[in-house]
């Protein structure tokens, strides 16, 4: 059955006052196949770097403080994804002590490069000072990332992801893209 005129026009009604999301929002960046698989294997490594070799070694590669560069990232994407708007919470001082990545409610965009530092101000400074200006991947970023990308940890230890990491790394993120491109090929 057909709708009537009178809820059609609701619906039209309804989606103008919907805003619609940014381009540059992180939610129109992550449907990018390859970028989110990229970004779950940096949420992986930060989680597990202590004991899996590989994450450790991709981890101690990147040239960012942040870890958004390569080997996880290409110039490009990393620009797009630091960049990119993603709505945080504010810090509350009666809440922040209890919240593993120290932030509440409220409505703010912000870069997601961002919103990460925001996080980590008192941290960096205490590493720069000893020379160092990365922070430590799993305590103090991985909370954090998880929250700003919006990936739960119960993704990360998905067996499709882990499988695909252990075959692939990095590279599984490209052939992500290849099978999804391949799908719509074929119709499925």
């Amino acid at each position: 059955m057909g709708r009537s005129p009178r809820q059609q026009s609701t619906e039209k009604a309804e989606k103008a006052e919907m805003p619609e999301a940014p381009p540059n929002a992180l939610d129109t960046i992550k449907e990018d196949p390859a970028i989110l698989c990229r970004m779950k294997v940096l949420l992986y490594d930060l989680r597990n770097m202590a004991t899996d070799r590989n994450s450790e070694k991709r981890t101690l590669s990147t040239t960012d403080e942040l870890y958004i560069s390569a080997p996880y990232f290409t110039s490009a994407q990393a620009q797009k994804i630091k960049t990119a708007l993603v709505q945080v919470h504010q810090p509350s001082e009666s809440s922040a002590e209890e919240d593993e990545t120290g932030i509440d409610t409220s409505d703010n965009l912000v870069a997601v490069e961002e919103a990460i530092k925001g996080r980590l101000v008192n941290f960096f400074e205490k590493r720069r000072a000893s020379g160092d200006a990365r922070p430590c991947g799993p305590h103090d970023m991985a909370p954090i990332y998880e929250y700003v990308f919006g990936v739960e940890q119960k993704e990360l230890k998905d067996e499709k992801f882990l499988a695909r990491l252990r075959r692939c790394g990095l590279d599984g993120s490209s052939n992500v893209v290849k099978q999804k491109e391949g799908k719509k090929k074929k119709g499925r």
